[in-house]
């Protein structure tokens, strides 16, 4: 098993790039533990703490690329995600400082909110991680439910910032990409570049406050490749669902990323299932379900237990 540590990595990128120089190469079908830092890159380890954005202005720090051998435009990268150990035995959570991005315009009015002088407190809250628990408040325990927040492959022609997302993956948020699920990622590039980091101790659906149990981790995977397979957006494979992921973004409202992430479910479901296309828009209308992410990420999910088509029972 390989191992990809902070230290191998040097620098850290904030950008999720086909020009960024892989810091490790593997064959498909390797298993490699992979450490990341959190997404405030190491910044907040106290309840004191504030993130310096002079020295540090960018946010979900990435580990990798990747580099997969005999992966090129066209295949699609298996991301078998086996376990996720806490690094430091903590995770941190703060309250935006940029809150209009997760709360809107206050009545679409921000020229009041700034003249009544609004603003957030800061918030920072240190939570212990123990015994697959989340200790949010000394009252307040939460489960250990890990999973990797910022994940992608590298974009063909253009570097796009770890805060973003798109069809490559990137910043996702799903709760979903955890231990035990399968993440398919298009490969547009040779070698995949895969990059990923902004690791969630655990993280409820939309992560409101931008922030989730933002932590340090050591992520073991088995990566694999699918030749000759290209899919257009990210999908996910637990034991229970198929789920197909779309985001939102300029142009496109969460909207229209539901019914991309449907089409692109029913597509699926015909292609590799061979359900026909309209039976399967007709099932996905009846037993489908939508998983959020953050504010612009969602994936459409189909329940597996319907995949042999001889029964619709629950």
């Amino acid at each position: 098993m390989k191992r990809l540590t902070l230290s191998m990595q040097g620098k850290l990128n904030y950008a999720i790039s086909p020009f960024n120089k892989p810091t490790l190469r593997i064959k498909p079908g390797e298993t490699v533990v992979v450490e990341t830092e959190d997404a405030f890159s190491g910044q907040i380890r106290s309840k004191g703490d504030r993130r310096d954005r002079k020295a540090m202005p960018f946010v979900n720090p990435q580990t990798g690329p990747i580099y997969v051998e005999g992966a090129e435009k066209g295949d699609t990268l298996s991301v078998d995600v086996k376990d996720i150990k806490p690094a430091i035995g903590q995770g941190a959570t703060k309250i935006p400082t940029s809150w209009y991005w997760y709360l809107g315009d206050l009545g679409e009015n921000p020229a009041l909110s700034r003249f009544l002088e609004l603003k957030f407190p800061h918030g920072t809250r240190i939570c212990p991680i123990e015994e697959n628990r989340v200790y949010f408040s000394d009252s307040i325990v939460l489960p250990y439910e890990p999973m990797i927040g910022t994940i992608g492959t590298a974009p063909e022609i253009e570097a796009i910032s770890s805060y973003l997302l798109g069809s490559h993956g990137g910043n996702m948020d799903l709760p979903d990409v955890c231990i035990g699920n399968k993440l398919f990622l298009p490969v547009r590039v040779d070698g995949a570049l895969l990059h990923l980091g902004d690791v969630h101790a655990v993280q409820g659906e939309g992560e409101i406050c931008g922030t989730a149990i933002e932590m340090p981790a050591d992520v073991t995977l088995t990566i694999d490749l699918i030749k000759g397979k290209a899919i257009s957006w990210p999908r996910i494979e637990s034991q229970e669902h198929l789920m197909a992921v779309a985001v939102s973004g300029t142009g496109r409202t969460l909207e229209e990323a539901i019914r991309i992430a449907f089409m692109e479910l029913i597509l699926w479901l015909e292609e590799d299932y061979g359900i026909d296309r309209w039976d399967a828009y007709q099932l996905c209308t009846q037993v489908g379900k939508v998983r959020l992410g953050n504010l612009w990420t969602v994936a459409a999910a189909f329940p597996k237990k319907y995949l042999s088509g001889t029964s619709l029972k629950p």
